[in-house]
């Protein structure tokens, strides 16, 4: 099987969970294009219609993706509609799957405010006929020197954050790469 793992990483946290996917795949056997979204990408770099398996995944920023991921995501919807590829009814395509992710701290709503941002991701996916079979979830501490934000890593709803994610979050990521491609 070939997967696509494209993600997005302003802190390092989402990175640590995309490594853990490439990882994961790899000693599956399955063959995996790991892909750091970053400001400047060629958006012509990415074809997702060339892989049987897409996870993706990135951050969440006051409840959405970052800027560069929603202006990357416009760009790869007008591609594909170019080339005909977005149709309508969204018909599904045999054998193509994919998963959306995200990193997120959520210390006043707790994962309420990270929600949105899998669908976001999975939409274009869904308009390209992939079947989006889950969103995952991931707890991460606040990375930064605003001692504002670093507060909330010991303080909200997702209780102490730091640290995170940790072993036992990639551990979890390990499973649950393991048991997703089996779908």
């Amino acid at each position: 099987m070939k997967v696509l793992n494209l993600f997005f990483s302003v802190t390092g946290n989402t990175k640590k969970i995309a490594l853990q996917i490439d990882k994961t795949v790899k000693d599956e056997g399955h063959e995996i294009d790991t892909i750091e979204v970053t400001k400047n990408i060629d958006k012509d770099t990415i074809d997702f219609l060339k892989y049987d398996f897409v996870f993706i995944g990135t951050g969440v920023y006051i409840w959405l993706p970052p800027q560069d991921m929603i202006d990357l995501w416009k760009e790869m919807q007008k591609k594909y509609v170019k080339s005909g590829d977005i149709k309508p009814y969204a018909p599904r395509r045999v054998n193509k799957k994919a998963v959306t992710y995200c990193t997120f701290a959520g210390p006043h709503t707790g994962k309420n405010e990270a929600t949105s941002v899998p669908e976001f991701l999975g939409q274009l996916l869904d308009h390209l006929g992939y079947e989006v079979i889950t969103e995952w979830f991931f707890e991460g501490q606040f990375n930064s020197e605003n001692s504002f934000y670093t507060k909330f890593n010991k303080m909200g709803r997702m209780g102490d954050i730091t640290g995170r994610p940790n072993e036992d979050d990639l551990k979890r990521v390990d499973s649950m790469v393991k048991g997703i491609l089996h779908v």
